[in-house]
């Protein structure tokens, strides 16, 4: 009889050590409306934003429930229309002046009933909420394509279409992610399935943490899958892979902050904190691998200004060839400027209880690194290229699998990276992220923005124009056109324009790190030009303190500098960013200006 007992009580204690992890993670990780609405609640619409007269362009509807997922059981009709401008007047141009080839109206063909568990992308014989249609527009000018529903009763635009022989192609995409194989979610195969066909970007990279990559042996399986995504022509999957040095795995290393790389080749570079234990290490590594592959390298500065993860900025002086842009958004928010600073909107998860000098790419501008700007994602969730992780369906029983706690809730919406590219091929698009021709913008938007001092533009010269004299007259000039789809926004997935489109957005200017001009506009299109005659002088970076008798640009870093040195050259340097009432965000730039 005890020992029927013991058994018992044995036999129960074993059942509940095993459904207790099972009880805690369903507690925390099952949302039963998740599960269960994916009713639709809009569409969104996307082309390619620019096409030349003759091209014939693809369109992308998808329908979207309340947590940007697609809805499987739409089943609504869609007729499309023009609204068209003309690209140097602004003016509208008649439906009927504009020659081009619209898609037949068509109705969706959806499941039965709707549910949050099974993506609907993966389902197989309808629509399911996303279906692809040919259109022509040979009329030169900037267009959106207008759906109107008649399941939800609205009238949905697209983003902007620029239709210009003459213009340069503009691709987006997000470079900075993690899969299962570090601390992300599903497999590198259904990540890239996700960015291409889902999320319809152009380019992509899975960034896996080397902490997790070198101890699980997984480089080989991560550059096998980036080399299989890869299609050029169609679609650009770069090798990639990130440095964590503080708060990674088992890293040895602290406080030079988050790096992510991406590769101009076939191969990734085996770069981890605990291979790579210094910065210095890191460029010697990298000199290496460049100098034996052929390959070239991009890094990727990220979140730096989130504690503990501030970027230490002086370890990243005399790499141009490596330094070249960095993040300025990402669902962990914006970097691009101070969160302390009187200028910063945006805000960022991760802010530190007081302020860290020199730790926003603003700063290190000051400082005179020369660095462009991008946005991407930084997902843990399996959904390159648009996370959905600032919804409730961050949840752990959402389809990619993840077995990391980085699967968690984050207030923003994540980032693309716009690049003007001449073709879509590794080296071309690595070439546009290299030479700074990009567009950083939140969520999923994809407005068309050029941004020129004198002419020239970001890319051109090394983003540099040099003026005969101090006091050479600089016109800086904007060009924007909205994207007309709606925003997500902080702690707010995507909704439709209740009424009309708020098209309000205030438009900035930085000079040498300070607002020096805004202007709001009310308009899906806006062209803008200012004129500077003050004299170039540069700029410097002054708040270094010292430690142990030397100087460091701020408390967190580990890299003794000298202050004289810190600051432009005499080199002035202007930015644009763009705020939307709606809360999109989007950066573009730094131009120099150097006197001869």
């Amino acid at each position: 009889m005890a020992r029927t007992k013991h058994i018992r009580k044995s036999t129960v204690l074993k059942i509940a050590i095993t459904i207790a992890p099972l009880l805690v993670w369903g507690f925390i990780n099952i949302d039963l409306g998740v599960m269960t609405n994916n009713q639709t609640t809009m569409l969104w619409v996307h082309g390619p934003s620019t096409l030349d007269s003759a091209e014939e362009g693809e369109l992308l509807i998808e329908a979207w429930d309340q947590f940007e997922r697609l809805s499987c059981s739409y089943k609504g009709r869609v007729e499309f229309s023009l609204k068209s401008y003309d690209i140097d007047t602004l003016e509208p141009i008649p439906e009927e002046e504009v020659v081009s080839q619209l898609p037949a109206p068509h109705r969706f063909t959806g499941q039965l009933f709707g549910q949050g568990i099974i993506p609907a992308y993966l389902l197989p014989g309808m629509d399911n909420g996303m279906r692809r249609f040919r259109f022509q527009i040979s009329t030169e000018g900037v267009h959106y394509i207008l759906v109107e529903d008649t399941l939800t009763e609205k009238t949905y635009w697209s983003n902007p279409i620029v239709v210009e022989d003459s213009a340069t192609p503009l691709v987006w995409g997000d470079i900075h992610s993690h899969s299962l194989l570090s601390d992300g979610s599903g497999m590198p195969y259904e990540n890239y399935y996700f960015a291409r066909v889902v999320a319809g970007v152009e380019f992509a990279s899975i960034t896996d943490h080397g902490e997790n990559l070198h101890l699980d042996n997984g480089w080989s399986s991560i550059q096998a899958a980036s080399n299989a995504a890869n299609d050029p022509g169609e679609f650009v999957a770069f090798q990639g892979v990130e440095w964590t040095s503080s708060g990674g795995p088992h890293t040895p290393s602290w406080g030079y902050g988050h790096l992510t790389f991406i590769f101009s080749g076939d191969q990734v570079g085996r770069i981890s904190a605990d291979i790579q234990k210094t910065a210095d290490d890191l460029w010697n590594y990298l000199d290496e691998f460049t100098s034996e592959t052929g390959d070239r390298a991009l890094a990727e500065p990220h979140h730096c200004v989130r504690q503990p993860f501030i970027q230490d900025w002086a370890a990243c002086f005399n790499h141009p060839e490596y330094m070249r842009v960095a993040e300025a958004y990402s669902v962990h928010g914006s970097s691009l400027i101070n969160p302390y600073s009187q200028w910063n909107e945006t805000g960022t998860v991760g802010q530190p209880g007081a302020e860290i000098p020199g730790s926003s790419i603003n700063e290190a501008l000051s400082m005179g690194l020369r660095l462009g700007f991008i946005a991407n994602g930084d997902s843990h969730d399996g959904f390159l290229g648009h996370s959905i992780s600032h919804t409730r369906a961050f949840i752990g029983h959402q389809y990619p699998p993840a077995y990391d706690s980085s699967r968690v809730p984050q207030p923003y919406p994540s980032g693309v990276t716009g690049a003007f590219v001449g073709n879509i091929t590794r080296e071309a698009v690595f070439h546009a992220i290299y030479k700074r021709a990009t567009i950083a913008n939140s969520d999923y938007g994809r407005p068309y923005v050029r941004f020129s001092v004198n002419g020239l533009e970001p890319g051109d010269n090394d983003s540099t124009l040099i003026v005969d004299n101090a006091t050479t007259n600089r016109e800086i000039t904007l060009f924007l056109a909205q994207d007309g789809n709606p925003s997500a926004g902080y702690k707010r997935a995507a909704k439709p324009w209740i009424d009309d489109r708020d098209w309000s957005a205030r438009v900035q200017v930085f000079k040498n790190g300070d607002l020096w001009r805004e202007e709001e506009i009310a308009t899906p299109l806006a062209s803008i030009t200012f004129t500077d005659s003050a004299a170039i002088t540069g700029t410097e970076y002054e708040n270094c303190t010292i430690k142990n008798g030397e100087w460091y640009i701020n408390g967190e870093s580990l890299t003794a500098v000298d202050p004289d040195s810190l600051n432009t050259g005499g080199a002035d340097y202007y930015f644009v960013r763009v705020l939307t009432s709606n809360g999109r965000f989007t950066a573009i730039g730094p131009i120099w200006v150097e006197s001869a």
